[in-house]
């Protein structure tokens, strides 16, 4: 039975979390470092210490137990605690410390003015000492690590917001259909509306596109959750697709893409920042106020 908490039963802990976080013990290998047998004996220790099985793991598959999954639960609280008790007491020097997790939706990087980056590079140059990761995520992701604690900020598009988060608009961004030149539409001079929403299309694996869009093309051929996903879709020649416009671009100056259908297809997306609605951590309001920053000078907005 563990009474006291020690270091070694702290590492323990979060070879648990990692395992139960990845689903399977050979899936965790790379987020730990270890190998397969070394973290098999982490967990049979830590089981060992409690006096509880805390999964199941073999032939049959990896799940977690009963105890395991509200070992977890209180693996995490612990975790939290710990982290924001740390930012806080560091802090207390005006030092801006810790780590912040950032999860992206993709392609970003192709904003005019580039406001994300730009408000990195002004939150590097102040007094700081904050370890950033950043992660591609789909909405739903960032939505779903936010509320799990995995994230502290996140970006994207989100068309029904949870009363748990706090969402922020950013920036907007023009999103337009695009067909590539191996399309039969591509060579046709002005095509009808009907032709554009009777072709085969990539549908957005997310809420808000299907909120937005001006059409509702019936034969869906592929989803897609990441816009690069989409761009690959589209650029195959294989269906139609919304683009930001200025992620498009590079393709339509090479002659690999056509914008379709105009304003009067397109529409405008927000891109919103979104977090947690009570946040003590001194280093991410630093960066929220500098991503505001970025947005207000960027020449998109």
């Amino acid at each position: 039975m563990l009474t006291n908490l020690s270091d070694i039963d702290l590492k323990l802990l979060r070879v648990f979390v990692a395992v139960a976080e990845a689903q399977g013990v050979s899936a965790a290998q790379e987020t730990l470092l270890m190998n397969q047998s070394t973290i098999s004996t982490h967990l049979a220790s830590l089981e060992t210490r409690l006096g509880f099985r805390l999964c199941q793991r073999g032939r049959s598959g990896f799940r977690l137990t009963p105890k395991g999954e509200r070992m977890l639960i209180a693996c995490r609280s612990l975790f939290n605690a710990a982290r924001d008790f740390t930012r806080v007491s560091q802090s207390l020097n005006g030092l801006l410390t810790g780590d912040l997790q950032i999860g992206l939706v993709d392609n970003l990087v192709s904003l005019p003015g580039n406001p994300f980056s730009q408000a990195i590079k002004h939150f590097q140059r102040r007094h700081q000492d904050v370890q950033l990761q950043c992660r591609i995520c789909s909405p739903n992701e960032i939505e779903q690590g936010l509320l799990h604690r995995q994230l502290d900020l996140g970006i994207g598009y989100f068309g029904q917001q949870l009363e748990a988060l706090r969402y922020q608009p950013w920036l907007e961004e023009t999103q337009a259909i695009y067909c590539s030149a191996d399309h039969p539409l591509f060579a046709v001079e002005e095509p009808e509306r009907e032709q554009i929403e009777n072709a085969r299309w990539v549908k957005r694996g997310y809420l808000l596109a299907q909120q937005l869009c001006p059409i509702a093309p019936p034969h869906l051929a592929a989803v897609a959750h990441h816009m690069e996903s989409v761009a690959h879709l589209v650029l195959s020649g294989s269906c139609l697709g919304y683009l930001p416009t200025h992620y498009a671009a590079r393709w339509v100056e090479q002659g690999l893409l056509r914008q379709l259908g105009g304003a009067a297809l397109s529409y405008r997306a927000t891109l919103s920042l979104v977090s947690r609605p009570v946040q003590p951590d001194e280093a991410l309001n630093a960066l929220l106020e500098d991503l505001a920053r970025a947005a207000r000078q960027s020449p998109h907005r």
